[in-house]
């Protein structure tokens, strides 16, 4: 559980510690000789510049690595993480200390090897041709990796470090001699070697590897540079000031693959080819800074193709009117765009291709669908809907963020999506059933109705269950004839009806402004109000601040809550955040601008869950331990009657159950964002899934006409 735990701080201190400016620290001093010393035939690439210091008053990223706060952060952080080295003891042969000993040095070579320049690489080679070999050796003995470190004046200090990490592994000898050591791994035939070369420290896998990047330092062989590929990809990518490049050989890696697999992966390319997998060509990216600005672009290199696994890509392109209903105002804008009926003809042609075994289980379970809902799904329900989903939230709406999101889904076809909707609501409303349909209160989930402005809204309504002591939301839909809406509770839902009345301006007229449009036909926008998040995320700083803080002190991170930056150290260096895919004619491009508040943001979200996780965990521990030692439990009280165990059988209504009836839960999972599913009760959703047993529809029946006599009663005349 403590793995899983801390998984998360390490994964932020990396961050922290990076050179790749993800973290939003500016990119210093590029090492040209690195990209010089892999091989051209290189599959896998990434490169890191050195950490800059920053420019004090600056804006963006070189302003706030030279803020005071934020460098007193890292001092703080530079002190603690010393003190937490200086105190770790190991000791030899106890493999229960390995772990520990290995966090407490981690976290300073980290820093050193991302301070300075570095790249790491993996090549594959065509294998021995030796039928004797096991399939697995022949080809890993193809696959050869390796990490360059361009250490500077730090070297010695580096290099010390990474052999005192080294040491903690079993069977590795120092040989203080040498300036190449061998580290043991359980790969027979394979070697493993670190090595210290002037100023640069290497680790190299596979043999004649530490010979070829030594050549390829000195310029005596030529390197990935020299990759024509490479080269003209990474043109279209290019930044100003250069932070990371990465660099995978998509065709490179199959064509080793099934080289390496022999007879078996001639079998395998037309595989690939009837899925889409080998319209992945190649991938490169970067990072860096563009006017003060901290920007990432991608490009995946695909032909253009849409068929097979690039089906996802085939929607129809973003426009300005895709956001005429979102607010102007919207803090918070993320918009897809998919054609569901493609991807569900490809999903069967792809099934038919590969098993037509499989294909035939796919058509039972659609007719089971199609029977359940009384609709066919190509012919009825994904014609009535286009292919641009846009999620938002609005201040206007009591938003922060995402506390009042909505969802919308684009309508096509009016009549046939009245239809569809009018369907899964009954679906919904058969499946949530009351504890005690008998009364008008004390229900746990049911699905309400009510009208606002003209419109028919429906909720899960969980107000009154056993839900106490979380926070959840309220599932509520409405279908307007351009969209099927959801909203995370009804206040949202009112509050945009009131937008779309008010004829207020819409996103449509900001978009060009606030997102940076590519060449190209446009498949998803991202946009994050800066200003505002940066607000939300400092004010609550203090608070997930402090999960942190006591996550790190688990970890022998000493730091207090004064190390914490103020909202003014980050707040006025990150402007919007925005990201834009697009299809060009040969694959798709991405760029982001200002990730670094959103990642930092997620990360401590991502801290503060884990913590949340691990309480319970802890609670219900603690419970199973009052329950009683060593297996004993507290007995009955005097007098209480205890129940039989319960004979286990076959649950035939669920063995009987259509397949249908999971409908309900895969609309809700698939219209509600996945960050938000968890607030969902798991007992709406389980309900859901089984459906009513005949006591329960027998119970409704029976609190319906109660009501409806109830009524007729309070609507006759008076004597």
């Amino acid at each position: 559980m403590q793995a899983q735990a801390t998984r998360g701080i390490w994964e932020l201190l990396f961050w922290i510690f990076t050179g790749s400016g993800l973290f939003g620290l500016p990119p210093g001093e590029r090492d040209a000789a690195l990209i010089k010393a892999v091989p051209p035939q290189t599959v896998a690439y990434f490169e890191w510049v050195a950490r800059g210091p920053g420019k004090p008053g600056a804006a963006g990223v070189d302003g706030f690595a030279a803020d005071p706060e934020i460098q007193q952060f890292f001092e703080l952080l530079d002190t603690a993480l010393a003190n937490r080295a200086g105190t770790a003891e190991f000791v030899e042969g106890d493999e229960s200390d390995l772990l520990p000993e290995i966090r407490s040095l981690s976290p300073q070579l980290l820093k050193l090897m991302t301070a300075h320049p570095g790249c790491g690489f993996v090549g594959l080679e065509p294998p021995p041709n030796n039928p004797n070999l096991p399939l697995f050796v022949r080809m890993l003995s193809g696959v050869h990796a390796g990490v360059i470190l361009s250490s500077g004046d730090d070297t010695e200090q580096l290099w010390q470090s990474l052999n005192q990490l080294l040491s903690t592994l079993p069977d590795f000898q120092f040989d203080p001699n040498s300036a190449t050591q061998t580290i043991p791994i359980p790969i027979p035939g394979y070697t493993l070697l670190a090595h210290r070369e002037g100023s640069h420290v290497l680790l190299a896998l596979g043999d004649g590897t530490l010979p070829r990047i030594l050549d390829g330092l000195a310029g005596r062989q030529p390197g990935l540079d020299t990759n024509p590929r490479f080269q003209k990809s990474l043109a279209r990518v290019t930044v100003p000031r250069l932070a990371t490049v990465g660099w995978v050989d998509g065709a490179g890696i199959l064509n080793g693959v099934i080289t390496a697999l022999g007879p078996v992966g001639t079998l395998m390319r037309p595989l690939l080819n009837m899925t889409g997998v080998d319209a992945l060509d190649h991938i490169v990216q970067t990072t860096g800074v563009d006017q003060d600005t901290m920007v990432q672009r991608t490009f995946i290199a695909t032909g253009g193709r849409t068929d097979g696994i690039m089906v996802l890509t085939a929607g129809e392109a973003l426009k300005p009117h895709h956001f005429a209903h979102v607010p102007g105002d919207a803090d918070l804008v993320l918009a897809t765009s998919l054609n569901l009926t493609r991807v569900f003809q490809e999903s069967r042609q792809i099934l038919s291709r590969v098993q037509p075994i499989s294909v035939r289980v796919f058509d039972e379970a659609v007719k089971q669908l199609e029977s359940e809902l009384q609709l066919r799904i190509v012919e009825d329900v994904l014609p009535a809907f286009g292919d641009t989903i846009v999620a938002f939230d609005s201040p206007a709406a009591g938003g922060m963020i995402a506390t009042s999101l909505v969802v919308s889904l684009e309508v096509k076809n009016p009549q046939k999506a009245a239809v569809v909707f009018d369907r899964l609501m009954n679906l919904i409303e058969q499946s949530l059933v009351s504890d005690h349909p008998e009364y008008d209160y004390g229900t746990t989930v049911t699905l309400r109705q009510q009208t606002f402005l003209g419109q028919t809204l429906y909720f899960v309504n969980t107000a009154n269950g056993g839900f106490r002591g979380r926070v959840s939301i309220t599932p509520t839909f409405c279908l307007l004839d351009r969209h099927l809406l959801f909203a995370v509770h009804p206040q949202a839902m009112k509050a945009h009806l009131r937008h779309t009345q008010s004829k207020r301006p819409g996103f449509d007229q900001e978009i060009g402004r606030k997102i940076n449009l590519q060449a190209g036909e446009t498949l998803s926008y991202g946009y994050l109000n800066g200003p505002r998040a940066s607000s939300t995320m400092s004010s609550l700083l203090p608070y997930l601040g402090d999960v942190l803080l006591r996550r790190l002190e688990i970890e022998g991170v000493v730091l207090d809550a004064f190390s914490l930056p103020s909202a003014a150290a980050i707040a006025p260096y990150f402007g919007d955040s925005t990201a834009v895919i697009t299809r060009q004619p040969d694959g798709l491009m991405f760029e982001s601008h200002n990730a670094p508040p959103v990642q930092v943001g997620l990360a401590l979200v991502s801290a503060y869950r884990s913590w949340h996780a691990q309480e319970f965990e802890v609670l219900g521990e603690l419970r199973r331990r009052a329950a009683g030692a060593d297996g004993a439990v507290l007995g009955p009280a005097e007098g209480e009657v205890v129940p039989a165990a319960a004979e286990k059988k076959v649950d035939e209504k669920a063995a009987n159950k259509p397949a249908g009836r999971g409908l309900g839960p895969i609309f809700l999972r698939a219209l509600i964002p996945e960050g938000l599913q968890q607030a969902i009760p798991q007992d709406a959703l389980r309900a859901l899934e089984e459906g009513p047993t005949p006591e329960m529809i027998q119970r409704r029946e029976e609190a319906r006409r109660m009501r409806e006599e109830r009524r007729q009663r309070r609507q006759r005349p008076g004597p």
